[in-house]
């Protein structure tokens, strides 16, 4: 190849380089969305599970002590937190079973879920940003505008993840919601 690049091979035509320069491309744009892609799946798992995860910890450690064993802690702490998801969805059986008998109160239960759920890992999110932004401009009115619409935005989403009024669960955490359910029916 006689052009200027000089990461050409010596037999590549013009075409070639073009060619494999835009398959290069390709991979590692397609790379880069990759690890965003697993970067805001762990952010994700972080804020939806995280502060049940802290609360299982924090139960586990209360409950054993500080001279137990980190297995132990730690198997205990999984226990504590599928133990809280399932009230949970114990909770979301209930809210299910109250608005097919068409009572009104299934709002009760549906607003302690939405508080648990929605509205602390929101304001964790809403925190989490606003600590990034410049603690000169807190005073701001975008400031304000930002957060606000980060917590909103993060109360929206994680409230589609759980759907409370909608009747499905996660396969391992069914029976507390079909329990639920029974409860309230």
């Amino acid at each position: 190849m006689k052009y200027n690049n000089p990461d050409a091979f010596a037999e590549e035509s013009e075409t070639e380089y073009e060619t494999r320069k835009s398959i290069e491309s390709q991979s590692a744009t397609g790379f880069m969305f990759g690890i965003g892609g697993l970067l805001f799946l762990a952010f994700k798992i972080a804020v939806i599970f995280g502060i049940y995860f802290y609360a299982g910890f924090m139960l586990s450690k209360k409950l054993c002590g500080e001279d137990t064993g980190q297995f132990r802690i730690w198997a205990l702490t999984l226990l504590f937190t599928y133990l809280i998801f399932c009230i949970i969805y114990f909770f979301k059986g209930i809210v299910i079973g109250l608005r097919a008998k068409k009572s009104n109160l299934w709002i009760v239960p549906w607003a302690v879920c939405l508080l648990v759920c929605c509205i602390a890992p929101a304001l964790i999110v809403k925190s989490f940003v606003a600590a990034m932004l410049n603690l000169k401009e807190k005073q701001d009115l975008a400031y304000s505008v930002i957060s606000w619409f980060v917590f909103v935005l993060s109360a929206i989403y994680i409230y589609g993840i759980y759907r409370f009024k909608t009747a499905n669960a996660p396969r391992l955490l069914y029976w507390s919601y079909a329990f639920g359910l029974r409860v309230s029916l």
